[in-house]
């Protein structure tokens, strides 16, 4: 497009701002001004006009998913040249710079970015000797007085001063920073290293800075520092919508920008095109005495539009629920306003917890922005804990936090109990817990998993790409409730079609057949998802290529040229459907080869006793794998110099007199060194046994523990198995093997080979199974439509992705109906119909219920980085999300706290929570030491929370407000007595 034709399309004032010669500028853009496409088309500008390069340019901004709508607007325009412009997030920015420059910034090269609940428990480690009552408020205190020393340059108070350089040193020594030092080091650096400075200020020729209302003072000085030599800097704020001071925004930065740029006046954009002029009156009612960076600023509807606010009131919350989802309904069939055009706004996250329930049960589908949306999730906790255990075994802080989330509270306060008693660390105290006699036979099991499973992936994390640690980390999860698919795909048929992923790296050519044209429509839809733009109609035979690849889903008088696929020849009794065969030959493709496992030792110890921590060694064997084959083996009887306890020669049955004459150990040792080398030592219940032995004894020659990674297939084998015995012997049995010479070392070891590849391989053929899972839609409707959902794995799969399907984030769904003109709401029903036949117990779709494939999705990125950065900047990138990375373009209700809904519109909002001390907050009239402002000045930024939330609206408000809620008797909202005038009363 050209420049001119994206200059005619602005109102004067919007244009005038785009014009402005190469000075720093600020366009003050209240909502529904069009100020992302004001700021696009001066980026475009600085582009056509001033010819910059478009790797001169910077564009920031506060949320990533604005920053992912200006890097589109940008590549709808400059294509190509787009992807050369750095947009993103202030803090990604700053990370971006610490990454680059560790080293001048005092930063470890795998630094990554600790979260608010570290540093909570962090503090509480610190203050737990020193502070006998009130904790929480002093480490609050504490929180709060560093918040303000790093954003405010407020001095610590003395002891806020002793535990701050205690808190340093900690997050030092575990190569950690927290989220505002992402902003301090990088001010830092740009401070103390003229030449970075000189580098950047070089590199970004024009800055563009959106919603600078939120900046803090720390941020401004990283823009100011920037910009102040080249003076190109293009500023956009609204000081209505600052409302996050009580996290350290600073809205005055708006005139302290005019100050120090020098700018008279500013660029004012008064044209709201998406609110009706009664909305627009009732917001500015609500914040025209809020002191304002303009008082006298005004804004007017840029069209006209029949808009209304309505009141309700309710005596009780089931009340308030009946009309909110009765309203829902109403503007969807009656009014005929899509889903997505609605939300739902609350002062806090608790006043939606009926309502998810409720829109659940009345099928009224809706997406929800919570938190930090996927840090939020109790399992993603875990694996982020996990991750952090991995990256960093000796920090005992996260080692303690994830103890008590995966194995509970009550163990935790045990080992905490047997860490003071004893004065250890927390991970001796876990050990020696694992060891104790009093505690139940399945705490000890769990005791043991976890500590082999975590010893499993620190020790094998050079081994694995990034999605196959993850993947690891959801195996392990102790407590993570398994999918429909997970739970029958253990029963799933062979399917040993393979799948070359060679014959598609030269974009050839996909050809799909299938004799009916809904069915040949969904297995190209299928096919898309993995061969984009590739596949093609089979029509005319003579157009297949040999190097292309031809999938027949039914048979055809002639077979083309090219790799062929019969799906149609390979059903069976338990897959009858070709979309599922399909659906398994994707799989395949998906899957690959796993390489984890190709070389190492397996190694085996008798010995005089069972305790780990004193038992001598009388035989050691070992055989070396390459290949999934035995190619060396290691054996030899050892004299322990001790007698052998009567216990342990019952069990190998090897006497005092059968090592009289054997060599000692240390004879021995520098041989079984030379065998082993570097290889991964595989062993059965190592982490109980054999390798604490091994350890010992290292230490004792050595002085060090052996440095082979080692793996406990014991783990692995509960992981696979968890309702069965997995002992050596129950294993055999269970996989019909000759375990010889039973509890003799070197026929231990071959069979505990034999037993791993079958592990291995379930564990494989398991995982494919179960992959695809993106998939499992198109196959429940496609199997729905041919009726084939007799057969066990059709009705599996169909099942399985039924409630995507059925839902507003189905791929598929719309697209089908569109297609073939079907009604959706006919066949919706009928789907649902058979699901509830078929499965009476099927719950309703919820976009939180696929976390791991959104965690997949996200970690995508990495999984071409060597480990130890993957896992620093992944952890990293979990902190920088916020709320609205959570919601996807669907028709689905948003429900979403006011914080949550800025920057979004839609045509009708609810907003609930209308009661005094919920808008505004009960905190905004405490003068509380944790926020130094005067309640006024709180009292003024809830008044700019309501301004936002009333402003997302473009035709339609209802408020609602409840005499009781939360079991507390509420007045109404002060707030609505300012914008009384505005208001429609209803009940």
């Amino acid at each position: 497009m050209r420049i001119d034709k994206i200059l005619n399309s602005l109102n004067s004032k919007q244009r005038e701002a785009v014009e402005m010669p190469r000075v720093p500028v600020l366009m003050l853009a209240g909502p529904g001004t069009g100020k992302t496409r004001t700021l696009i088309a001066r980026i475009i500008y600085q582009v056509s006009h001033f010819e910059i390069a478009p790797e001169h340019i910077l564009a920031l901004t506060f949320s990533n998913k604005a920053a992912m709508e200006i890097r589109h607007r940008l590549e709808d325009v400059l294509r190509e040249k787009a992807a050369k412009i750095r947009t993103g997030t202030i803090h990604s920015f700053c990370l971006e710079i610490l990454r680059k420059y560790y080293q001048p910034a005092g930063l470890d090269p795998h630094f990554t970015v600790c979260n608010d609940e570290y540093q909570v428990n962090l503090l509480n480690s610190l203050v737990s000797d020193k502070v006998r009552s009130n904790k929480d408020k002093v480490v609050r205190g504490i929180l709060t007085a560093i918040d303000h020393f790093i954003l405010q340059n407020k001095p610590l108070p003395a002891f806020s001063a002793m535990i701050y350089d205690q808190y340093i040193d900690h997050l030092t020594k575990h190569k950690l920073i927290d989220y505002n030092q992402i902003l301090a080091k990088t001010r830092d650096l740009l401070k103390s290293r003229n030449d970075i400075c000189e580098q950047y200020r070089f590199l970004y020729q024009a800055i563009h800075i959106d919603e600078f209302q939120d900046t803090d003072n720390v941020q401004y000085q990283i823009i100011k520092t920037l910009a102040e030599k080249h003076r190109n800097i293009f500023v956009v704020a609204d000081d209505d919508q600052s409302i996050y001071a009580w996290r350290g925004a600073n809205p005055e930065n708006i005139r302290t920008f005019m100050q120090d740029f020098n700018i008279e006046k500013a660029q004012f954009l008064d044209i709201n095109y998406r609110s009706g002029q009664k909305i627009i009156e009732a917001a500015h009612s609500v914040v025209e005495n809020t002191g304002r960076i303009e008082p006298d600023k005004k804004l007017r509807a840029g069209d006209l539009i029949n808009d209304s606010i309505n009141t309700a009131f309710f005596n009780s919350e089931e009340e308030e629920l009946d009309l909110i989802t009765e309203k829902l309904k109403s503007w969807s069939k009656e009014k005929k306003v899509p889903f997505s055009e609605m939300a739902v706004l609350y002062p806090q996250h608790r006043f939606a917890d009926k309502l998810a329930v409720r829109l659940i049960r009345e099928r009224i589908p809706f997406q929800q922005a919570t938190g930090k949306n996927l840090t939020d999730e109790p399992q993603m906790k875990k694996i982020i804990f996990y991750l952090q255990a991995v990256r960093d075994p000796l920090d005992s802080l996260i080692l303690e936090q994830l103890v008590e989330s995966e194995l509970g509270y009550n163990i935790h306060k045990q080992v905490q109990n047997i860490q003071r008693i004893m004065n250890v660390t927390y991970r001796r105290a876990l050990y020696e817990m694992s060891n104790r006699k009093e505690i139940s036979e399945d705490s000890i099991r769990k005791l043991n998993n976890f500590i082999g499973n975590l010893a499993n992936l620190v020790n094998l994390k050079s081994f694995f790409t990034f999605n196959q640690l993850l993947q690891q980390i959801i195996n392990g999860l102790q407590d993570l409730d398994k999918t429909y698919i997970e739970e029958h795909a253990p029963r799933f048929s062979a399917y040993n079609i393979s799948a070359n992923s060679k014959w598609f790296k030269h974009k050839n050519n996909v050809w799909c057949h299938h004799s009916d044209n809904h069915g040949r429509f969904i297995a190209e839809q299928m096919l898309e998802t993995l061969f984009p733009e590739n596949v093609k109609p089979l029509i005319n035979m003579r157009e297949v290529q040999k190097t292309d690849t031809v999938f027949l889903l039914s048979a055809t008088d002639s077979i083309p040229d090219g790799r062929i696929n019969k799906i149609y020849e390979q059903q069976n009794d338990r897959r009858l459907s070709v979309f599922s065969t399909l659906l398994r030959w994707c799989q395949s493709y998906i899957a690959g080869e796993e390489t984890i496992f190709n070389s190492y030792v397996v190694f085996d110890l008798e010995t005089t006793g069972r305790d780990p921590e004193s038992c001598k060694i009388v035989e050691i064997a070992a055989v070396k794998v390459r290949d999934k084959k035995i190619v060396d083996q290691f054996q030899t009887l050892v004299n322990p110099e001790e007698e052998i306890d009567a216990d342990a020669q019952s069990v190998h049955h090897i006497s005092n007199e059968d090592v009289k004459s054997a060599p000692v150990l240390s004879e021995i040792w520098p041989k079984f060194k030379e065998f082993i080398g570097n290889d991964l030592l595989i062993a059965h219940n190592g982490y109980s046994f054999d390798f604490r032995i091994i350890d010992r004894f290292a230490r004792q020659f050595d002085s060090r523990k052996l440095p082979n990674i080692r793996y406990d297939s014991l783990i692995l084998a509960r992981q696979m198995y968890p309702n069965d015995r997995n002992s050596i012997d129950a294993l055999s049995a269970k996989f019909k093997l000759d375990p010889g010479n039973r509890h003799r070392a070197l026929d231990d070891v071959k069979v505990l080979h034999e037993i791993f590849q079958v592990i291995i391989s379930d564990y494989a053929i398991n995982k494919k199974n179960q992959s695809a899972d993106f998939l499992f839609e198109y196959v429940a409707l496609a199997n729905f439509i041919n009726d084939t959902l007799t057969a066990y794995e059709d009705k599996v799969f169909f099942l399985a992705g039924v409630q995507k399907l059925l839902s507003p984030y189905s791929k598929i769904f719309d697209r089908y109906c569109l297609q073939f003109a079907i009604d959706k709401t006919e066949l919706s029903e009928k789907i649902a119909a058979k699901a509830r036949q078929l499965y009476p117990g099927i719950q309703f779709y919820n976009n939180r219920d696929d976390f791991k494939q959104r965690i997949f999705n996200l970690s995508e990125e990495f999984n071409r980085m060597l480990i130890d950065k993957a896992i620093a900047e992944f952890l990293s990138t979990l902190m920088l999300l916020n709320p609205q990375d959570s919601l996807a373009q669907v028709d689905a209700v948003s429900l979403l706290t006011f914080h949550a809904a800025k920057g979004l519109e839609f045509r009708k909002v609810i907003i609930m929570g209308m009661e005094d001390e919920s808008m505004p907050s009960f905190f905004a009239y405490k003068e509380d030491d944790f926020d130094d402002r005067s309640v006024s000045k709180k009292i003024d930024e809830q008044k700019r929370l309501l301004y936002v939330g009333l402003t997302r609206a473009k035709e339609e408000i209802l408020f609602t407000a409840v005499k009781n809620r939360f079991g507390r008797d509420q007045r109404s909202s002060p707030f609505l007595r300012e914008i009384l005038k505005f208001i429609k009363k209803n009940g």
